[in-house]
């Protein structure tokens, strides 16, 4: 199981993560805080999902681990946070609805900005914009462009299932590890270059551990959407069979099952699975294998 942690506590704010999720409790209230990976959206949720937008704010899992670390973060307007700060703000913006950082900071009236450095480049600068913070961001994982898999993928033509496999960051273990695997996964199947094809809200995506025998259960006639029937049985048939399914998979993990970790995740928090939702079905899987030390994510969302 990942380990619950609290990164700050001064009787008033709780701030830390849970079941895979940051959080800050104020005074007994509970909110769950989110991003959104390339606008650098803080998103504040409470116990009824009523939400909070912050733009051009933090990623909390990034402002966590400096917290934890006893280090400051640093808003693109100037202003440095430490831990306090940063629940102070988050309490001001969550009664506010959708504003932007600058809105969010009048919580720090009078209070004189940090002058921030200068970018030495322009990427560093895309760094600083998408994280909301000078440091850089904090590495999900890394794609795999290239590997044999993909070679036999590609003989599916008309499969309507998604294949992308992700390099372990090595920053995370269980729920939390999968989890930045999808995102990384997402940054590439959800964009046409810079170009958003669908929007997604990956803090929204539950997961739940799952075992190999349901990764590879046979199709139920009358059951939902599994793996096996998102291959075989797309809303256009194809011809592929068992031997194919079997086939793909041994392309995929080469050096067996005995050694996979499978999460199952929810579909409602991209567009990418609003198709799937009208009557076929959406899948989202991630996979990791140990021997290779690398996620399979694996996702499908058709309609007719």
């Amino acid at each position: 199981m990942d380990k619950d942690r609290t990164v700050f506590s001064d009787g008033r704010y709780v701030l830390g993560e849970k079941n895979g999720l940051c959080f800050l409790n104020i005074n007994g209230e509970e909110y769950t805080l989110t991003c959104h990976p390339y606008e650098p959206c803080l998103y504040i949720t409470d116990k009824n999902k009523n939400m909070s937008a912050v733009h051009n704010s933090f990623d909390p899992c990034s402002v966590l681990e400096r917290f934890e670390n006893g280090e400051t973060v640093t808003s693109i307007t100037g202003f440095e946070y430490d831990a306090a700060d940063f629940c102070r703000m988050v309490e001001y913006a969550a009664r506010m609805g959708d504003v932007q950082i600058d809105d969010a900071e009048k919580v720090f009236r009078g209070r004189e900005k940090k002058k921030a450095p200068p970018p030495a480049n322009k990427a560093k600068e895309k760094e600083k914009t998408e994280s909301g913070d000078t440091s850089p961001r904090p590495e999900y994982g890394k794609i795999i462009d290239t590997d044999p898999a993909y070679d036999v993928i590609e003989e599916y033509p008309d499969s309507e299932t998604e294949f992308c496999l992700v390099a372990n960051a090595h920053n995370e273990k269980g729920l939390n590890a999968h989890r930045n695997a999808l995102l990384c996964a997402s940054r590439k199947l959800f964009f046409d270059g810079e170009e958003a094809i669908w929007r997604f809200d990956i803090g929204k995506a539950e997961g739940r551990k799952t075992g190999v025998d349901s990764l590879f259960a046979p199709v139920e006639k009358n059951g939902g959407l599994n793996y096996r029937k998102a291959f075989l049985e797309p809303p256009h048939t194809n011809a592929y069979t068992d031997a194919d399914f079997d086939r793909i998979n041994a392309a995929l993990f080469p050096n067996g099952t005995d050694s996979l970790e499978v999460y199952e995740w929810s579909t409602d928090w991209s567009e990418y699975f609003d198709e799937g939702h009208e009557w076929w079905g959406a899948l989202c899987l991630t996979v990791y294998d140990r021997t290779l030390d690398r996620f399979a994510v694996i996702m499908a969302s058709a309609t007719d």
